[in-house]
């Protein structure tokens, strides 16, 4: 501990030699007295820059705690129009992620990867899409791309890629209706779409792709019969559970990591920013990975509803 906060020992051990044997006599000396108030100025920086340093860490994971909190707060204290529309935004999400992840707007869509596309969102969405979807080829989906880029106009209320299966029938009524278009506009201000010249083709795929989704999901919930207050009491304990799985498995992984950080300063890099950097992917990663499970056990759930019972209330 002396050797840390550089207190010269030898030194000392040498002096209090000189001066005495005796372990009950006490030392009285400025020098001493001087060495003494320096180590213990040293110990309270160094223990000051640790709790600093823990608080500064901890201020990292509080923005996240906070927007976890306020989420599952609105999930369960939301009205039930609230609760649909976390639905709605977290299967349009799963689908914006599959276009992002394989269509540039940069590039022609000849070179975009629909063959993964088509793959990525048949897994997806398998057991609600007909038989008519479930054929499109990828040349098929190019072609109709083409098609689309090349049209003058658009009608933004019935779209459907040209010679691709129409989304069912899914938005009806006033609300519905109006909650698609808001979907729409929120496509179409979205700042994390690249700029380029296929960028309206791309946000028109990731409204074709969303609308078949949400509305083959609305069909499979009013064809399995049950009531309102049962639907939506199923979709909040979804949106719940796994929110709450992925949440305490991220506190572990960010537990880790605060311990992981430190070694990086031998590497002359900021052990907070590090922390920062990597927090924030990690939270990212949590919320794309907590969407996807919430809408895959959606779909299963009612899918065959029978036999997910067990699944989420045991």
């Amino acid at each position: 501990m002396f050797q840390k906060f550089n207190f010269d020992t030898e030194w000392a051990v040498k002096l209090i030699s000189k001066i005495t044997n005796d372990e009950d006599i006490p030392i009285e000396g400025d020098a001493i007295v001087k060495q003494l108030l320096a180590l213990q100025i040293n110990a309270e920086k160094y223990f000051f820059n640790i709790r600093k340093s823990l608080v500064e860490f901890d201020e990292v994971l509080e923005v996240q705690r906070k927007h976890v909190y306020d989420l599952r707060q609105l999930i369960l204290t939301g009205d039930d129009e609230s609760c649909s529309q976390h639905i709605f935004q977290y299967m349009q999400a799963v689908v914006d992620e599959i276009v992002f992840g394989n269509a540039d707007p940069l590039k022609h869509p000849r070179y975009w990867s629909l063959s993964k596309l088509l793959k990525e969102f048949i897994n997806i969405a398998g057991k609600l899409l007909d038989d008519s979807f479930a054929m499109i080829s990828e040349e098929d989906l190019f072609q109709s791309l083409k098609q689309l880029h090349e049209s003058n106009s658009v009608d933004v209320d019935n779209f459907h890629l040209p010679n691709l299966p129409k989304p069912p029938d899914g938005f009806r009524g006033i609300r519905r209706k109006n909650s698609s278009l808001k979907r729409w506009l929120a496509i179409c201000s979205d700042d994390s779409t690249k700029n380029g010249r296929y960028r309206p083709t791309t946000n028109l795929l990731r409204k074709y792709l969303g609308d078949i989704l949400i509305a083959s999901y609305l069909n499979i919930v009013q064809e399995s019969g049950y009531d309102d207050a049962y639907i939506k009491e199923i979709e909040r304990a979804v949106l719940v559970k796994t929110l709450d799985c992925f949440w305490r498995d991220h506190l572990v992984n960010m537990n880790r990591l605060s311990s992981a950080v430190n070694v990086r300063s031998f590497g002359h890099r900021n052990p907070l920013e590090e922390y920062k950097i990597d927090g924030c992917r990690f939270f990212i990663s949590m919320l794309s990975a907590t969407r996807r499970l919430t809408v895959e056990s959606l779909l299963h759930y009612w899918s065959s509803p029978m036999e997910s019972r067990e699944l989420f209330f045991s």
